[in-house]
């Protein structure tokens, strides 16, 4: 005869309500580090942003030099091509006597600048063998030698070369690029970018030279600190 009827009922054993603990346990220690992680990095920006300059200011204090650069590497800078364009700008409108409208002399200075970077040349000397040769007139075309553009790229030898059309050496982007291209190719030498390995037209050099001169001067007496 049966007094009870037992039924056994499963539970969770005490190791599984343990695990589950520490896990929760643990996400909530993640979320409390993160946290504090994230206003330490506020309170650190805050810091060398406002207060320690206001402090070092007022109460006269000297950082060693280490962390006196720290602080300066972390304030945001300008891009330093920025001053170079403006400052090639000026020289574009000086040297072409301010002929151009204010939209080409900031897209010839900027291309002329990351040109002239790209191919490790002087950008004065690339200004000087435009006005040489255009006159920075971008639609000027030679149709007797086949040169065009601002620096009156060839397309003979270069342009049909590197799968340009006559028509797409007038695009300044393309033009200001092979001719910094064609200059280095030529190991910086004026006379023979404009001749090749030809006969050198000493007229041609004199007038570069003298532009390039001119260009020079200006630019040490006109050089601005553009903030």
């Amino acid at each position: 005869m049966k007094l009870f009827n037992i039924k056994l009922i499963p539970c969770s054993s005490g190791s599984d309500f343990y695990l589950e603990f520490k896990k929760k346990m643990m996400v909530h220690t993640i979320l409390e580090v993160t946290k504090l992680i994230f206003i330490i990095a506020i309170a650190v920006f805050l810091l060398l942003e406002y207060i320690s300059p206001v402090a070092q200011r007022r109460l006269g204090i000297n950082f060693p030099a280490r962390i006196r650069e720290f602080l300066i590497s972390t304030k945001p800078t300008r891009d330093p091509s920025v001053k170079e364009v403006l400052h090639l700008a000026n020289v574009i409108r000086f040297i072409t006597d301010a002929q151009l409208s204010e939209g080409k002399v900031l897209r010839y200075a900027g291309l002329i600048t990351h040109a002239s970077q790209k191919y490790g040349i002087n950008p004065l000397e690339i200004i000087a063998l435009i006005m040489a040769e255009s006159n920075f007139k971008e639609n000027s075309i030679n149709r007797e030698t086949g040169d065009y553009g601002l620096g009156q790229v060839n397309w003979e030898h270069w342009g049909k070369d590197y799968g340009y059309t006559p028509q797409q050496l007038l695009d300044p982007s393309v033009n200001i690029f092979l001719t910094c291209h064609v200059y280095k190719f030529f190991e910086k030498d004026f006379g023979k970018y404009h001749r090749g390995n030809g006969i050198q037209s000493r007229a041609y050099l004199v007038n570069v030279k003298s532009i390039l001169s001119t260009l020079n001067a200006f630019s040490e007496l006109n050089k601005e600190n553009i903030s």
